[in-house]
C-alpha cells in the first residue's frame, strides 16, 4: 500500500513537471515568434499557436513544439490578427487611458469607474477568444460576439479565469524575474485548459438538452 502511494506521488509530481516545463516552452516560443512579427503582428498568431498546441497537449497528442509552432503561426498569421489584433489595440488604449487617469487624479470620476469597466471586459473577452478559437471552428467576425455571449452567461466562469490570470499576475508583480521566463506561458495554458474543459461543459449541457 505505501509503494503504491509513493508511486502515485512520483506519477503526480513527474506530471507536474511536465506541465511546469510545458509553460516554459510555450512561454519561449511565444517570445520568440511574438518578436519575429515585430510584436505587434506577432502576439495575436502567438497566442493562439500556444493555445492550439495546449489543446493538443491536453488530449494527449504528439507534438513537436518549435516545428507546430511555427506551422501554426505561419498559417493563422492574418486569421489571427484579424480576430484578436482589435482586442490588443483596445486594451491597450484603455490601459493607457487609465494610468492617465491615475495620474491626473480622476480614475474615482464617473469617466475613470467606465474606464475601469470597459477595461475588465475587454480583459474578460481576451481570455475568452483565444482557447474558443483553438478549440471552435466559427467565421471570424463571430469569435468576439460568442465570447461575448457565452462570458454573459458563464460569469462564475470568467471569474474563475480572471481569478486565474490575477493569481499569475500577483506572482509576476511579487517575483518580476518571472516576467520573461513563466508568465506569459502561464496565462496561456491557464486560459486555454480552463477555457476548453469550460467550452467541453457546456457543449454537453446542450447536446443533453437537444
Amino acid at each position: 500500500m505505501g509503494d503504491g502511494s509513493h508511486t502515485g506521488w512520483a506519477l503526480r509530481a513527474q506530471a507536474a513537471c511536465d506541465w511546469v516545463l510545458w509553460v516554459l516552452t510555450m512561454n519561449a516560443l511565444w517570445w520568440l515568434f511574438t518578436l519575429g512579427g515585430a510584436v505587434v503582428f506577432g502576439a495575436a498568431p502567438a497566442t493562439v499557436a500556444a493555445a492550439a498546441l495546449t489543446r493538443r497537449q491536453l488530449r494527449g497528442e504528439k507534438i513537436h513544439a518549435l516545428r507546430d509552432f511555427a506551422r501554426i503561426w505561419r498559417a493563422e498569421l492574418l486569421t489571427a490578427n484579424a480576430v484578436l489584433l482589435p482586442l490588443y489595440v483596445a486594451g491597450a488604449l484603455l490601459g493607457a487611458a487609465l494610468v492617465s487617469s491615475f495620474a491626473a487624479g480622476t480614475i474615482s470620476s464617473p469617466l475613470g469607474a467606465l474606464q475601469i469597466a470597459a477595461a475588465i471586459v475587454v480583459i474578460a473577452i481576451a481570455h475568452v477568444v483565444a482557447p474558443m478559437y483553438a478549440h471552435y471552428d466559427l467565421p471570424l467576425g463571430q469569435y468576439v460576439t460568442t465570447a461575448m455571449r457565452w462570458a454573459g452567461g458563464n460569469l462564475a466562469h470568467i471569474l474563475v479565469l480572471l481569478a486565474g490570470a490575477a493569481l499569475v499576475v500577483g506572482a509576476t508583480l511579487a517575483l518580476p524575474g518571472l516576467l520573461p521566463f513563466l508568465t506569459v506561458g502561464a496565462l496561456i495554458v491557464i486560459d486555454t485548459a480552463l477555457g476548453i474543459a469550460f467550452f467541453r461543459a457546456n457543449d454537453r449541457v446542450l447536446a443533453e438538452q437537444t
